[in-house]
Parts: structure tokens; C-alpha cells; sequence
């Protein structure tokens, strides 16, 4: 596990970037949000850590959810869904949801918003800044202090599937669009 040194400075580079990042036990609840996402949603953090990700989405997607989190906790996984928004019965937010492996269990969720992300490029780019994010946290905490253990393996991990996650973008940018 990261020191809480670590995990603060994680936390202060997730809440700067502009796609919703949230954390998930091995049971699927909620135990890290960062703000945007808690702004996406209309709702604060405290209403939203400790609640099972299910809570967040429709009824009708949480099949969906529950298949794309069970492939989540073994490789990078995906699924669309809607998430009711709490302020100004605002209606849904039409969500991309992209899930990594933290180890034991556990899994980060890229949440990116589907209909902000329809101007050309907006998705790419947004996913790709969030990737940037995440190197540079990383590179911050190998400096920071080394790392030993499950944090080195985390660490890797982390890095291994961030990886993976850019090749499937720009391989779905070079896909002919039909």
C-alpha cells in the first residue's frame, strides 16, 4: 500500500485532471472520488464513498456494470451506462466507464462523460491527459521514495495497464470508421 504521504499526493493529481477517477474495494464500493466526478454527478464525496458503484448507475445497467467489473478485476474493461445526476434534475449523465486492476481485488474507474466528449477529438484527448496524469504521478512516487513490495507491484501494475490502455486508443483511432 502506498504511504499516506503517497496516496496524498495521488489524490491531489487526480482531483486536477477533468474526467471523474474513482477507486473500488474488491466488494465494488466506492473508496476514493475525486472531485470532478463528484461534480459530474451532483452530488459531494462524502454521499458517494462507502456506496456500492451499482447505486450510481440505472437500474437497467447494472448488468452490464457487474460484467464489465468482473473482467475489471483481471484486465482493463469497459461498459456504457447512465448515471442519474443529483442537482437541478439534470437527467443522466451518459457515461463511459474504463476499469484497471489495482491489485487484491481492487480497481480504479475512469469515468468520462460521453456527451461532453463528442466534439472531435474530446474523448481521445481527455482520456490521453488523464493518462498523462497518472505517468506522472507515478514517476512522482518512484522519486518520491522507493518503492518496495506491493507498492513496486502496484506501481507496475498501474503502469502496465495504462499502457495497455493507450495502445487500445490509438489502435481504435487507426480503425478505419465504418
Amino acid at each position: 500500500m502506498p504511504s499516506a504521504v503517497s496516496r496524498a499526493v495521488i489524490e491531489v493529481l487526480l482531483d486536477r485532471v477533468h474526467q471523474g477517477v474513482a477507486t473500488l474495494s474488491p466488494d465494488a464500493k466506492i473508496t476514493y472520488v475525486n472531485q470532478r466526478l463528484a461534480t459530474m454527478l451532483g452530488r459531494t464525496r462524502a454521499q458517494i464513498v462507502g456506496k456500492p458503484l451499482a447505486e450510481l448507475v440505472t437500474e437497467s445497467d447494472r448488468q452490464p456494470l457487474a460484467e464489465a467489473l468482473a473482467a475489471g478485476r483481471d484486465i482493463a474493461s469497459q461498459c456504457r451506462v447512465a448515471m442519474p445526476r443529483t442537482t437541478n434534475g439534470s437527467g443522466e449523465l451518459q457515461a463511459l466507464l474504463i476499469f484497471a486492476p489495482l491489485g487484491h481485488g481492487q480497481a480504479s474507474c475512469l469515468v468520462t462523460d460521453l456527451v461532453q466528449g463528442k466534439q472531435p477529438g474530446g474523448l481521445a484527448h481527455e482520456v490521453r491527459n488523464m493518462l498523462g496524469t497518472i505517468r506522472s504521478a507515478l514517476e512522482l512516487l518512484k522519486r518520491s521514495s522507493p518503492l518496495e513490495g506491493d507498492a513496486q507491484r502496484a506501481v507496475e501494475r498501474i503502469e502496465r495497464h495504462s499502457n495497455r490502455m493507450l495502445e487500445l486508443l490509438n489502435s481504435k483511432e487507426q480503425a478505419p470508421q465504418p
